[in-house]
C-alpha cells in the first residue's frame, strides 16, 4: 500500500500522491493544505446563528437554519428554533411532534409512548395525567409551537341531556374537577351567587 505523499498523512494514496481527503482539498482550493489535520471541521461545531447552539450541518448553519436559507433566502434568526426533543428523536405526525417517553414522565401519559410533545407538557404543567376528554389546543396554530404559554387546555366533555338539572349537574362536576376553589364547602353553588 502506498501512502498519501503528504507528510504525516498515513492514509493510502489514491490519485497524484495524495489520500482522497488531501487530493479533494487540492481540487477545491488549489492547496493540500497539508498543516491542517483532515479530521478538523471547517465549519464550527454549533449553529453560528447567536443562541441556537445545535449542531452544525451546512454553511455554519444547524438544519433549520440551513433549510430556512434555501427556502426563503433568509435564516429567520429571529425566529425561534422549536425542536423540544433531543436532536435527531422524535417524528412528526401531521404537524404534531411526538417523542420517546422519557421514564421520569411514565406516570403523565398512562403508559403511552411515544406520546404527543404538547399533551405531554400540558400533564407535566397540571402535575397529572390528562384525561381523554381533554385535548390541548395550540393558541397560535403552529403544531410544533409546545411552550406552555401557547397551548390552552379544551375538553370535549359534555352532557347528554339538556334538562337544567343535567346542566346543573354538569356544571358542578367542570367546578369540581378545574375550579374547585370556587365552590363553597356547605353547598354547591360558586361564591358570590344566590
Amino acid at each position: 500500500m502506498t501512502r498519501c505523499a503528504v507528510e504525516g498523512c498515513d492514509r493510502r494514496s489514491v490519485t497524484r500522491g495524495w489520500c482522497h481527503g488531501h487530493y479533494l482539498r487540492w481540487y477545491r482550493t488549489g492547496d493540500v493544505q497539508a498543516d491542517r489535520p483532515l479530521s478538523r471541521r471547517v465549519h464550527p461545531e454549533t449553529c453560528s446563528v447567536e443562541g441556537c447552539g445545535r449542531p452544525t450541518q451546512a454553511k455554519a448553519l444547524c438544519g433549520t437554519h440551513y433549510k430556512r436559507s434555501v427556502k426563503h433566502g433568509d435564516i429567520g434568526a429571529d425566529i425561534a428554533v422549536r425542536l423540544s426533543a433531543p436532536h435527531g428523536t422524535g417524528r412528526l405526525k401531521h404537524g404534531y411532534r411526538y417523542i420517546p417517553l422519557p421514564p421520569e414522565f411514565g406516570h403523565l401519559a398512562n403508559g403511552e409512548s411515544p406520546v404527543a410533545e404538547h399533551r405531554l407538557v400540558m400533564a407535566q404543567h397540571l402535575g397529572r395525567p390528562l384525561a381523554l376528554h381533554e385535548t390541548v389546543h395550540h393558541r397560535n396554530g403552529d403544531r410544533s409551537d409546545n411552550r406552555i404559554e401557547n397551548l390552552e387546555l379544551w375538553s370535549t366533555r359534555q352532557p347528554k341531556g339538556q334538562r337544567v338539572d343535567d346542566k346543573v349537574a354538569f356544571a358542578v362536576e367542570i367546578l369540581r374537577l378545574y375550579r374547585p376553589e370556587l365552590l363553597r364547602s356547605e353547598g354547591c353553588w360558586p361564591a358570590g351567587t344566590a
